[in-house]
């Protein structure tokens, strides 16, 4: 199963972009409703992501796993199951003109049939988390679907 990769150029600092990544409340303020998550001494920890009557259905998801690195203003780097088995997700963080280049990498799905769909429904997912992101650190907008 290929890889999921994203990018997006955000016009707000380093600091500012790792700090909504790797924080409950920057997660809670972007994305998902009641997230949780610590960053041990060492840069690995733990993280509980979770969304409250979510999408067109309703849904509450709760997924998360372990932190295996927290490098500040740098990197981003975590476990978590939508599919089948665990697949790690990279925020990678680079200066990049007035402002950071957000690369985002997520791998490890297998051909299962539930992890080819989580696959495509994280590869769209991200990709819309981060325009999220991005307009939210830009402009203050926090869009949460409520449909």
């Amino acid at each position: 199963m290929p890889d999921i990769n994203h990018k997006t150029y955000i016009k707000v600092p380093l600091e500012e972009v790792y700090k909504t990544v790797s924080t409950s409340k920057g997660w809670n303020a972007w994305f998902t409703d009641d997230t949780s998550l610590e960053i041990y001494p060492d840069g690995t920890g733990e993280i509980r992501l979770r969304w409250i009557n979510f999408g067109s259905e309703n849904v509450n998801i709760e997924d998360g796993g372990k932190i295996l690195e927290a490098t500040p203003n740098k990197r981003f780097v975590f476990q978590w199951s939508p599919g089948e088995q665990n697949s790690i997700v990279t925020f990678k963080l680079q200066p990049y003109k007035d402002g950071t280049l957000v690369v985002l990498n997520e791998k490890g799905y297998t051909n299962s049939e539930k992890d080819l769909k989580a696959c495509i429904g994280c590869a769209v997912g991200w990709g819309e988390a981060l325009t999220l992101l991005k307009i939210y650190l830009e402009y203050g907008i926090v869009y949460k679907q409520d449909l």
